[in-house]
Order: C-alpha cells, then structure tokens, then sequence
C-alpha cells in the first residue's frame, strides 16, 4: 500500500484502482510552463539508497518496487510524449509504448492519443528497429545528431515515417526536442533518461520537475549518479512537492528552480 506524507492526498493507505486517480491527480498537478513555454517537462527515475540507478544486470527494473510500478504508469498514462536516450532504450530493450485500457477514459478525457509517442534522442541514429516494433503500437519520433549516416536516416524514414525523423546538423539540444514536440501538440512531456539525458536537459533548465524513487537497497561499488557524469553549471535548488511510500521505498517529486 502507499501512504502519503505530506497532506497532499488523503491519509491512509492508497489502494490501486481503475485508473489510479489519487495518484494520477498528484502528479497532473504541476503547471505548465514554468521552464517550457506551453509545456511540461516531468522526469522519471530509480535509485538506491547509495544511489545505484540499475541492479546487477544493468537494469532499472532489477530496483524498482511495486510502488515505484504504480507511479511509473500514472506518469506515462498523464504523458503526451516519453522521451529516451538512444542509449537506455537499448540497455533496457523499448518497444513501441502500449495503451492501457485502466487510463483510456482519462487520456481521451485531455484529449490525447490512447498511448504516448515515443521519441527517441540518439546523436548517431542507432536505433534497433525491429526491437521497437516486437511490441506495442506508439509512434515513434528520432531526433538525430550529425553522426547520423544517410543510410542510418533511410532506414528510420522507411520505419516510422519521414515527418518522423529529425536530423540536426549539431548535437540535439532539450530546446529543440521540445520545440518539436510543442508543434506537434504533445504538451505534456515525460523523460525517463538515462542518465546522460537526464543531466543534460536538467543543466539546460529543460525539467520542470524530478519524480524520484529511492528503493531500499545498498548494492555498493561505485555509483552513477541520476545525472550521468553531467557536471552542472551551478547548484539546482529543488522544492519538495510530495512524498509517498511504502515499505518498500519512497516515491520524491520536486519542483526544479
């Protein structure tokens, strides 16, 4: 069971139900365009207690708990769009996202699509096509950088649509992903990194809050931080804005400044 600890939703236990709507209320919540014009920029993560962001075998899943499970699905059920380094959509083998008939009613309730856009940031355009499409029914959008070969861009063209691949003649910033996916009306954006990603859109101020579970492992042996190796221009002061848990961890959303 979750427990809120902050007053924001009512005391007591938090049973799931179709939808989940405490929870989805909390985190629909934030405003729009506190550091994105029109937007908001959600980021999603895991750690450890010593700050591990993956287990053993180098994923995410090995840390998360059933908690972290719920909230991870409210956050994508409230996005319009989940963007993901190239990188963690290989180590952790993305397909195409899947509609969940428990948020259908809502989704249709704002006016969007049954399932989030993917969108993928990749520099060099290394994406596994037929990974993605094993499974699930999302559309998929690739931001290329200028490492991206033609053929590389043939491909993604021949597998997600022509409108669908951007390629940038310089590394692909936040703002442009952003001002993409503005146009396109996906208003509601959820990153889920990695780490790499993560660091980068927070350093150029492109999150508007961090969803973090602190899972209750020590795994030991030298960490990466949530940011990657990411080294900020100056401190990011964070504004807690709720905190639920169970005995299985602790669910943080901050507010980033």
């Amino acid at each position: 069971m979750l427990f809120d600890a902050t007053g924001h939703l009512p005391a007591g236990a938090i049973p799931p139900a179709v939808g989940e709507p405490l929870l989805s209320g909390l985190y629909d919540s934030g405003a729009f365009g506190e550091h994105t014009p029109g937007l908001r920029v959600q980021a999603n993560m895991v750690a450890t207690v010593d700050g591990r962001i993956s287990g053993a075998d180098g994923l995410s899943g090995t840390i998360s708990t059933p908690a972290d499970k719920r909230v991870f699905s409210v956050l994508r059920a409230l996005a319009s769009a989940v963007v993901v380094g190239a990188g963690t959509v290989r180590a952790e083998r993305y397909t195409r996202l899947s509609a969940k008939p428990a948020f259908a009613a809502a989704r249709a309730g704002r006016g969007q699509e049954p399932c989030p856009t993917l969108v993928i940031v990749s520099d060099s355009g290394r994406v596994d096509i037929d990974r993605l499409d094993s499974a699930g029914t999302s559309p998929v959008i690739v931001h290329t950088g200028p490492t991206a070969t033609t053929g590389i861009l043939r491909d993604l063209r021949a597998a997600f649509g022509d409108d669908h691949v951007i390629s940038h003649t310089c590394p692909v910033e936040p703002a442009q992903v952003l001002a993409d996916l503005r146009e396109r009306g996906l208003t509601r954006v959820l990153t889920e990194g990695g780490p790499g990603l993560l660091g980068q859109w927070v350093a150029q101020r492109a999150v508007d809050e961090l969803c973090l579970t602190v899972s209750p492992l020590l795994l030991g042996a030298p960490a990466q931080s949530i940011l990657g190796d990411t080294r900020l221009p100056r401190a990011v002061p964070t504004v807690p804005r709720s905190l639920i848990g169970d005995a299985a961890g602790l669910i943080c959303r901050f507010g980033l400044d």
